[in-house]
């Protein structure tokens, strides 16, 4: 028993672990920033992949220091595909801090409630209702075009919902 033991410890097999970990990590981050950035729309498709990605990613990593760069990507390379590529927004920036905090709603509510279809619920509604009042905000304050107010309500919940289903269907066909 203790052979056995020892060799799920063993310096191999803890090193080939970090190095997997980390091959995934980079996997993730290279998607992360890469779907918004090429392709850059339409938003139904790219939201869905990146939802879909941080679906995976809560389910997948419990350290929160690992995903707080993978919260922060999408948004970033969005900001950055508007300046390569054109038209640049200074609008999405002002949304990247809500952004962010939308996708760790997302992750924190996956982890944290064990009732996968509450979950689901959950930050379906939490996410796609806090994007909307920091855009109501803004817009209210003329910082942000009413655009953002489709954007950031129907448009997020859609794109929440699909990545949701497709999630579901993806762990149920893995059991």
């Amino acid at each position: 028993m203790a052979q056995g033991i020892s060799g799920l410890l063993s310096p191999q097999r803890i090193l080939w672990l970090r190095i997997s970990t980390t091959i995934q990590t980079i996997f993730f981050l290279i998607l992360l920033f890469f779907i918004p950035f090429l392709l850059g729309g339409p938003q139904l498709l790219v939201g869905s992949l990146v939802n879909l990605l941080l679906i995976i990613i809560a389910l997948k990593y419990k350290n929160y220091l690992a995903i707080v760069p993978m919260l922060m990507l999408p948004s970033i390379a969005t900001s950055l595909r508007g300046m390569v590529f054109w038209p640049f927004t200074i609008f999405i920036v002002y949304m990247m801090p809500a952004i962010w905090i939308g996708n760790f709603i997302l992750i924190y509510a996956i982890q944290h409630i064990k009732n996968q279809r509450i979950s689901m619920l959950v930050w379906w509604v939490l996410k796609t209702i806090f994007l909307f009042i920091v855009a109501y905000i803004l817009v209210q304050l003329w910082i942000l075009p009413t655009i953002f107010l489709k954007a950031m309500g129907i448009f997020q919940l859609v794109t929440v919902m699909i990545a949701g289903v497709v999630a579901l269907g993806f762990i149920k066909v893995s059991k």
